[in-house]
């Protein structure tokens, strides 16, 4: 049985943003430190995401709602930024998820109140065993196509 393994990629001025990613007990993810810093260019890309990759995906329980109230997170932390909305203006958000029929790469893309949300156009899949270095090549092409990232 193939596990799933997923890494998310926050990209703000200039810099990626790559999370450890925790799976919930009701099958969600939450972004978790460290947060590991890359610059956009595929040699320090391909380091993150292997090391985000070795950390795995450790299980932990749902979050109460107060522990969540209290938690500062992650990736605002690294980045500094104030919002999530601060982030999506100038920023951009990527996913790469593994399952064992395909690699998915999704791209963000702006909704009608200024959040992420995975476009589906920009959604793309590749056969299993395609090297990362493919994958990295795609999400960087669309990084560079955007003026509002490529600072």
């Amino acid at each position: 049985m193939n596990r799933r393994r997923l890494v998310g990629i926050y990209v703000w001025h200039g810099k990626a943003y790559l999370p450890v990613q925790a799976r919930l007990e009701s099958g969600m993810w939450m972004d978790l430190e460290p947060v590991y810093i890359a610059d956009l260019n595929t040699k320090d890309l391909l380091l993150a995401i292997e090391k985000v990759l070795a950390a795995g995906h450790p299980r932990l329980p749902d979050p109460t709602r107060e522990e969540m109230r209290q938690r500062k997170d992650p990736i605002l932390k690294a980045t500094k930024a104030h919002s999530w909305k601060e982030l999506a203006r100038t920023g951009a958000a990527y996913s790469i998820s593994w399952t064992g029929e395909e690699i998915t790469v999704y791209m963000s893309r702006l909704d009608k109140k200024g959040r992420w949300e995975y476009d589906p156009e920009k959604t793309r899949a590749f056969p299993p065993e395609t090297p990362l270095e493919e994958i990295v090549a795609v999400i960087l092409e669309d990084i560079r196509s955007r003026s509002e990232v490529w600072q």
